[in-house]
């Protein structure tokens, strides 16, 4: 199975030393426990947005050397964040860093903002599969009419 981050999209926010020493020294990319970080991650992403987003949409972007990469560019950011402070959390609550913190609850109050409709974000929407209408919070309703013959 694929998976929706790559090992350059680590690099970029990290030194490979101290992601060796949350992970595995040998082969930290393939290290089960960066992969449940991870799956984590995109587990809240999808609890956050599921609801307005279509997040298999989202994170079946793909990136490969023939292609060019049709991730968005600030989910891997988010995703990031979030399984790096994932994965600091298991060594302990007093060991994660003050920036990994704050970049968790940056990303966790965007997705907030987002899956309540306060942000818009550039996603693919959710689609009703029968209509085709994207996913909406107005919703017309009226009361049942009274019947006031007596």
């Amino acid at each position: 199975m694929a998976r929706f981050l790559q090992q350059v999209d680590y690099e970029s926010q990290i030194k490979p030393e101290i992601i060796k020493q949350l992970t595995d020294p040998t082969d930290w990319f393939q290290s089960a426990k960066l992969v449940r970080a991870e799956q984590k991650a995109i587990a809240q992403i999808r609890n956050r947005i599921g609801k307005r987003y279509d997040c298999d949409a989202i994170f079946a972007g793909s990136l490969s050397e023939a292609e060019t990469d049709t991730r968005d560019a600030w989910v891997i950011t988010i995703t990031v964040d979030i399984t790096l402070y994932h994965l600091y959390s298991q060594t302990g609550a007093k060991d994660v860093p003050e920036h990994r913190s704050t970049r968790y609850q940056d990303a966790i109050d965007w997705l907030k903002d987002v899956g309540n409709g306060e942000t818009t974000a550039d996603l693919p929407e959710l689609t009703d599969t029968n209509t085709g209408d994207t996913y909406t919070d107005f919703r017309l309703n009226s009361r049942t009419p009274g019947n006031h013959k007596w």
